[in-house]
């Protein structure tokens, strides 16, 4: 009898973090679901572009620009985003980050724009860009780009 009552003990542990497991999983599921970026939450485009418009709409859109610009821009239109979520930009020079911004959405749908630019006028390097539009769980864009010297 004894023998019995210590081996359901025994497994006492094992049940409990088997249920302990189920309910992490479970948990992880739904925050990710029912997060600021749940499913609905949508990139419906991201565009490398030399200047923007009199409206904000890309101008010189491309990913193979010319050697000369001092900036470059990521024009972003999202929508079904929850208010108040935060995605972060990440610009690479080959596989270097370069910078990184923190992104606040004000509203649901809506367009952002964000600059690589070198401050002090000078023309951006040639060579391979990446730029990438994130957040902790997923990457809603990944754009790659390259600035050449042209013949």
């Amino acid at each position: 009898m004894d023998r019995i009552n210590t081996e359901r003990s025994a497994k006492r542990p094992l049940v409990l973090l088997g249920f302990s497991v189920i309910l992490l999983l479970l948990l992880v599921t739904w925050s990710l679901k029912a997060g600021p970026f749940s499913s609905f939450f949508k990139v419906e485009d991201a565009v490398i572009c030399q200047e923007l418009g009199e409206n904000r709409e890309p101008l010189l859109i491309g990913n193979s620009i010319p050697y000369g610009p001092s900036q470059i821009c990521l024009w972003l239109k999202y929508s079904s985003a929850r208010e108040g979520s935060h995605l972060e930009v990440s610009w690479y020079y080959g596989n270097e980050m370069v910078l990184s911004e923190p992104l606040k959405l004000m509203s649901k749908n809506g367009v952002r724009t964000f600059y690589l630019l070198r401050e002090e006028g000078t023309p951006l390097p040639v060579g391979s860009y990446r730029v990438t539009v994130s957040t902790p769980a997923k990457v809603w864009s990944d754009i790659k780009f390259e600035i050449v010297r042209r013949k």
